[in-house]
């Protein structure tokens, strides 16, 4: 299939809607079942076939004509036939793109899409001719995986009619099992569709997958620069000069019920496996069997998992549009995907919790309403944060819970903190996005000392202590050079011997 030119200010989404607005027929159900079936067949047998290195350099076309003769044994349309092998194959060349992407990097290159700039190592890796060298069958060898798959509930469409009845239901119509014989399902589209799509089975209920595009709206050149703190409790909290709002606020709640329901709902789960597992060890396989079959199902596990999903992300992406609202030229972001390591010990529900956060829901509604309604997003780096008097951005005062108080005694709201020194930071020549976090320490060091200097020369009996934020119970850790102390035995031994000497003396 030609792919059609990217065009600027166009960008291209995939959408999802069911099909069922109305009950579908028993028939029509069990032939979408069987098409899946057997197209799962078709795919596994390809992915044994050439998910190695047979279909390496050989175009999709070339591949269909070889096996164009053994189609019959599917009992499968040669239009859905055709158009499953085109699918898997592309997947097939799209995992070796990734390969060779890989190993142009280990080069020193870069991998282009465009012809005329591809170097020639890339011409060789997209060939077979790399097969004769050495040096890059060892790198191939090292980021090349053999693929498989057992996909079984999926069905690419690709020649169709689309049409809107009277009521406003779209109906969607394709070939069937038998040539001549046609499936007409009703879907819960909004406007009829163009282009490939795809059926995909989940928890018994059949959903659509297809390409929209999107037009970007130009950027806006009026407005305020504001600075977010995306959080647990809400989905975002910003900076001053926005009103120090939060926004989604039901965000926390929403995660933390869901984390301690899948914690109950588990722990449940596995007393139950356990009692399979000794009727299994005492031979009564029907007991164990009628346990897994009726108590250790994932239809309801799946559909809560996805009625959660849903949740969250209209909860999100409402949250995002109230953001960038019109007042709005651009907004700044923490990136969040380094990994930063604590040595804080938190509770197991924290952790449990903290693993459900859906930071990346976020980021992908930042991503996809600012290009809609033409916001700029700035991401910045994301160390000390939480941690720095946003007002002179030094290491001075500390963090507890919702609370940052500053070495002055000022308390500060410490998310709206965070925010305002996020949007500090878009402006900062000094601290780059992908700097790393111990590089960011020592240039906020350095300012944090510059300023105690300062401080002590206009007001010589201030005293300020540099001191690392902190949440909740953890004790503050220094951000200072470690001093050497002296331990409690020397100190017992010099109190002792200060004593001994003030005896003798007398």
């Amino acid at each position: 299939m030609a792919r059609k030119k990217k065009v600027k200010g166009i960008s291209a989404i995939t959408r999802i809607a069911s099909i069922g607005s109305l009950k579908l027929n028993k028939w029509k159900s069990d032939e979408l079942d069987i098409i899946a079936s057997r197209l799962g067949f078709l795919r596994s047998d390809l992915w044994n076939e050439y998910g190695s290195l047979k279909a390496w350099g050989i175009s999709s076309y070339e591949i269909d004509k070889i096996l164009r003769l053994d189609n019959a044994k599917y009992n499968i349309l040669a239009k859905t036939w055709e158009t499953t092998v085109t699918d898997v194959i592309d997947d097939i060349h799209t995992c070796q793109a990734s390969c060779i992407e890989k190993v142009l990097r280990v080069l020193g290159l870069r991998y282009e899409k465009a012809t005329a700039r591809k170097s020639i190592a890339q011409h060789v890796l997209e060939s077979r001719e790399w097969l004769n060298h050495p040096k890059l069958q060892q790198l191939v060898r090292k980021f090349w995986y053999r693929g498989h798959t057992h996909v079984n509930n999926q069905i690419v469409v690709r020649e169709y009619n689309c049409q809107t009845d009277i009521n406003g239901i779209v109906w969607i119509q394709f070939a069937g099992l038998k040539k001549g014989k046609v499936l007409r399902i009703p879907t819960t589209l909004k406007q009829e569709i163009t282009g490939q799509f795809r059926l995909i089975k989940r928890s018994s209920k059949w959903y659509i997958h297809y390409i929209t595009e999107v037009v970007s709206a130009p950027k806006r050149t009026e407005g305020i620069d504001i600075g977010i703190d995306r959080g647990y409790s809400e989905v975002f909290a910003t900076s001053s000069n926005d009103g120090a709002k939060f926004i989604g606020t039901d965000f926390g709640s929403l995660q933390t019920t869901e984390a301690d329901c899948r914690n109950e709902k588990g722990k449940r789960r596995n007393k139950i496996r356990a009692i399979a597992a000794k009727a299994r060890a005492k031979s009564n396989y029907a007991k164990a069997q009628r346990i897994k079959k009726n108590n250790l199902g994932r239809i309801k596990w799946n559909s809560r998992e996805l009625s959660f999903k849903g949740r969250i992300r209209t909860l999100v992406f409402t949250a995002t549009v109230a953001l960038m609202h019109n007042a709005i030229k651009s907004v700044g972001y923490e990136d969040l995907t380094e990994q930063f390591t604590s040595k804080a010990k938190r509770s197991k529900r924290i952790k449990r919790n903290l693993s459900l956060w859906c930071k990346g829901v976020v980021a992908d509604a930042l991503s996809q309403v600012s290009s809609r309604v033409g916001c700029t997003i700035i991401p910045v780096n994301a160390a000390y944060t939480s941690q720095l008097d946003s007002r002179h951005g030094i290491l001075l005062g500390a963090r507890s819970g919702d609370k940052f108080t500053c070495f002055d005694g000022v308390v500060l709201q410490a998310d709206t903190n965070a925010a305002d020194t996020v949007r500090a930071r878009t402006s900062d020549d000094e601290i780059t996005r992908f700097m790393k976090h111990t590089d960011v320490k020592k240039i906020l060091l350095n300012r944090t000392q510059k300023f105690q200097s300062l401080i002590s020369l206009a007001m010589p009996e201030a005293k300020t202590e540099s001191f690392e934020a902190t949440t909740g119970k953890d004790k503050p850790k220094t951000l200072e050079p470690k001093r050497k102390r002296t331990s409690k035995v020397n100190q017992r031994a010099n109190t002792k011997q200060g004593i001994e000497s003030a005896v003798s003396s007398v």
